[in-house]
């Protein structure tokens, strides 16, 4: 099975997914269009990706995953119905999701039909370029060969098999220790804005929230630290597993974007 390069055009994306459309998600098992099957975040999330059925199953949960988040909030609710992601819409054919997903926005069918859902579509489509955007091939530069451990922090003795191996394995580990550190603070932040520790006690949490922005600024620096580090010394190529990502995604990863 082929993996791009480079995602394809964000307009093919969209035409490879008319056919998921039309039947809704679960991505069915004669799925085999090559433009989102050949994706670098649908390759690097199978976890055999030479199997057909395993790159399905990793397209369906990344597809599912974005709908989740989908980046317009009025359009979300909509969006997920479409796709029948939504409850109640599994099974419902395209005419019924359509009715549906146009009503819970205020419109026609006919009009959601032409000009709703082609956007919706295509927003998706440009969720899983962007997503492919974080992965890249395997045939760029490469730090020292180590032996494949998939996701599990176990140390092999590839890991420490020369003194750059080892100094490698733990700049990597380091680095992704603070990502997720960073992904607990973005967290604990918008827990805080959310559901205050104290809501009887508004002073206290302030007090919480502040301390947790300060630890939540302070990971963003290690992250940059670390990742200048890295890429200073490896290059690009950040290893996870059997995945492989660009520096500059990492914070992203995390959950941060500035506020600035």
């Amino acid at each position: 099975m082929i993996t791009h390069d480079s995602p394809p055009p964000v307009d093919d994306l969209a035409k490879a997914l008319r056919p998921i459309v039309s039947t809704g998600l679960p991505v069915q098992p004669s799925f085999a269009d090559d433009a989102l099957l050949g994706l670098r975040g649908v390759v690097a999330r199978s976890i055999d990706p030479s199997d057909r059925l395993n790159r399905v199953k990793a397209l369906d949960d990344l597809l599912a995953r974005l709908l989740v988040h989908y980046p317009d909030d009025q359009l979300g609710p909509a969006a997920r119905i479409l796709f029948g992601l939504a409850p109640g819409m599994r099974g419902q054919n395209l005419t019924n999701r359509r009715l549906a997903a146009a009503t819970v926005i205020d419109r026609e069918a006919e009009h959601f039909r032409k000009r709703i859902e082609p956007e919706i579509v295509t927003a998706v489509a440009w969720q899983l370029h962007r997503d492919s955007q974080n992965y890249i091939p395997r045939d760029r530069a490469t730090p020292p060969p180590l032996e494949a451990s998939g996701d599990t922090p176990i140390i092999r003795v590839g890991d420490v098999s020369s003194k750059e191996a080892a100094e490698h394995e733990e700049l990597l580990s380091r680095l992704w220790a603070h990502v997720y550190v960073l992904r607990a603070e973005v967290l604990r932040v918008e827990r805080l804005r959310h559901w205050p520790y104290d809501p009887t006690d508004p002073a206290l949490s302030e007090q919480k929230l502040a301390r947790a922005t300060d630890r939540r600024a302070k990971e963003v620096e290690n992250v940059k630290v670390l990742a200048r580090a890295y890429v200073d010394r490896y290059g690009q190529r950040i290893k996870h597993g059997d995945a492989e990502f660009n520096a500059e995604v990492l914070l992203r990863l995390a959950g941060w974007e500035s506020e600035a």
